[in-house]
């Protein structure tokens, strides 16, 4: 179009929202739903999709793999007791425990540094949204996806377990209905713990690399100084900083509901209950919540 071409104004007119109004919860939902595409990659190129969904493959292909196991050490003619060599429901959280991990990095800071450094906090809180609403459904969002992450394959390996068992798959979901709290109860303390800290790292972190360097450093780092100090006996207090095994906590925690030994287990080693753990666990939880309440609030 030349600068000689009249110019052409179209009166469209001015049209009202029509749509549903469906205010705070409606936007808490919104906000889940697209958690739920962040961290699983989902209306994203395959290199957005790469890392979650290969952490998702290779923990429920563990557990495929062990039922298969199973299935081979029932079809031979001798009998073979494979619990002992290969993981069931608690050991299957350290089988998985790594992948675990690098899972609740990626997704914490997934979750909370995009929003910040894209600048649409702005956007969220102005109307009907809060921050407690806006941390609250992200929470929602990495406690699905957490969870589910370690309650999936569980679910797989007894199900699995059920159908191989010589005394028939109702007869062994009666026997094992302990595992359907005692499972659950356990990867409530790994999300507690994990998801505090991967939020807190996220919080201040400007950068989704540096938020999850952050948490895996913190957590395996501390227990290098744990062991450091454990094994200098002499040194004044050296009992107390086992506590800094963070990673150590919720182990030890489903040792304590499963009723296991323990005497691997950094905090036991120094001579305590396992009730402690799970206290340090929920005071770690609470913290970090206050301090990503505090921090997000000075952002608005």
């Amino acid at each position: 179009m030349s600068s000689n071409d009249p110019a052409i104004i179209l009166d469209r007119g001015y049209r009202h929202y029509e749509g549903p109004r469906t205010g705070r919860r409606g936007a808490m939902r919104a906000i889940v739903k697209e958690g739920y595409r962040r961290v699983l990659g989902l209306r994203r190129k395959a290199k957005g999709k790469l890392f979650p969904w290969t952490l998702i493959a290779l923990a429920l292909g563990s557990a495929v793999v062990l039922v298969a196991i199973e299935w081979v050490s029932s079809t031979l003619p001798v009998s073979l007791d494979t619990s002992d060599l290969f993981p069931r429901y608690a050991g299957y959280f350290d089988f998985i425990s790594n992948v675990a991990l690098l899972f609740a990095a990626f997704a914490g800071p997934q979750l909370l540094v995009p929003d910040r450094t894209h600048g649409v906090l702005n956007v969220y809180f102005s109307r009907p949204l809060g921050v407690r609403d806006y941390l609250v459904a992200k929470g929602a969002t990495l406690a699905a996806v957490i969870l589910s992450f370690w309650l999936v394959p569980q679910l797989l390996l007894h199900l699995g377990y059920a159908a191989l068992s010589p005394a028939g798959f109702l007869s062994y979901l009666g026997k094992t209905t302990d595992i359907l709290w005692k499972v659950p109860a356990a990867a409530l303390v790994y999300f507690a713990l994990h998801a505090s800290l991967a939020f807190l790292a996220a919080s201040f972190a400007k950068r989704v690399g540096t938020a999850a360097a952050s948490f895996i450093a913190v957590l395996l780092g501390l227990n290098l100084v744990a062991v450091l100090f454990q094994e200098a006996s002499s040194v004044p207090g050296a009992r107390w900083t086992s506590l800094l095994a963070l990673e150590q906590h919720p182990r030890y925690v489903r040792d304590w509901i499963f009723d296991l030994d323990s005497s691997a287990v950094i905090p036991a080693q120094a001579g305590f209950d396992p009730q402690a753990s799970l206290l340090v666990v929920i005071g770690l939880a609470v913290i970090s919540v206050l301090l990503v309440s505090w921090r997000y609030r000075r952002l608005t």
